[in-house]
């Protein structure tokens, strides 16, 4: 098994052409209507670029393309100065992730015995590398999940710099989480559950993330990056909290440490996730 990464000089110039108009630094009024539209995003990955076109017009209508293209094209020089340098970045990403697959690959072996799940194929989900156009050197991720497809985006800031740590693999570890957990139809439906049964208490620190959504999150983080498999991976220390969460990512880190010794009991004991670890997640929120 390996790890499926794309590079797609198209999928990186749509998504160039959606951050840049969002940072001014183009304004084509032809574009506003479709750069508005957050789904359109979807469209924007593919293997190929007749799937990505042929995505997109599905998305918008084959006069909505026709009109998308001439609007792009009018960009296409300026990226192309951009990608020159972008592409080089990614790829040194790419061969960073490549180099610690053999690490990665353990760590998605203790998170599908947590899930339950026996067979998943890591090399059977694309993995696009997006060059983001920002000035935070923060790398951001994210899935999409669908029975017949799934895949992960890693949005990489163009100067971002290769670290000589390994925080970077919890990262796209986080997002395989989520893909895994799906897998088991009834560890997945027990989170919905859950989440349903303590709506009240979760809303309190989920404030606009739907309370499922931020119990899945927190679960996921309990584990990686942010919890044991953070220590025992990727020599990583778990960070202890000063304040009260306030926001996702303080609530992750909360979480984190105080489930630390339970996580590193299902880990150890090759545990899977069930009832009284939930339990113990939502009593962390009760202040």
């Amino acid at each position: 098994m390996h790890l499926n990464f794309q590079i797609s000089p198209l999928s990186n110039f749509l998504f160039f052409i959606k951050k840049a108009d969002q940072h001014s630094l183009t304004k084509i009024r032809l574009l506003e209507e479709y750069l508005s539209n957050d789904t359109i995003e979807l469209s924007f990955l593919g293997k190929r670029e007749g799937v990505i076109w042929k995505q997109i017009e599905k998305a918008i209508g084959s006069e909505g393309l026709k009109q998308f293209k001439k609007a792009v094209r009018l960009i296409q020089p300026t990226f192309i100065s951009y990608w020159n340098r972008a592409s080089q970045n990614l790829s040194l990403w790419k061969q960073y992730f490549q180099s610690n697959q053999l690490l990665f690959q353990q760590i998605i072996s203790d998170i599908q015995k947590l899930s339950g799940v026996e067979m998943f194929d890591i090399s059977q989900i694309p993995i696009y590398l997006i060059a983001y156009p920002a000035k935070s050197k923060e790398l951001n991720a994210w899935f999409a999940w669908a029975p017949k497809e799934s895949f992960i985006v890693l949005e990489i800031p163009d100067d971002a710099k290769i670290p000589k740590n390994l925080f970077p693999l919890g990262i796209l570890a986080h997002e395989f989480f989520h893909l895994i957990l799906r897998k088991n139809r009834r560890l997945f439906q027990m989170i919905n559950a859950i989440a349903k049964q303590n709506e009240k208490l979760i809303s309190k620190a989920s404030k606009e993330t739907p309370p499922r959504i931020f119990l899945e999150e927190l679960l996921v983080s309990s584990f990686i990056p942010e919890g044991y498999l953070r220590e025992k991976y990727l020599n990583l220390k778990v960070l202890h909290p000063q304040k009260k969460p306030k926001d996702l990512l303080s609530w992750r880190q909360f979480v984190a440490i105080k489930l630390y010794d339970i996580a590193k009991n299902y880990v150890e004991n090759q545990r899977l996730l069930n009832y009284n670890y939930f339990k113990k997640l939502v009593e962390t929120l009760q202040f």
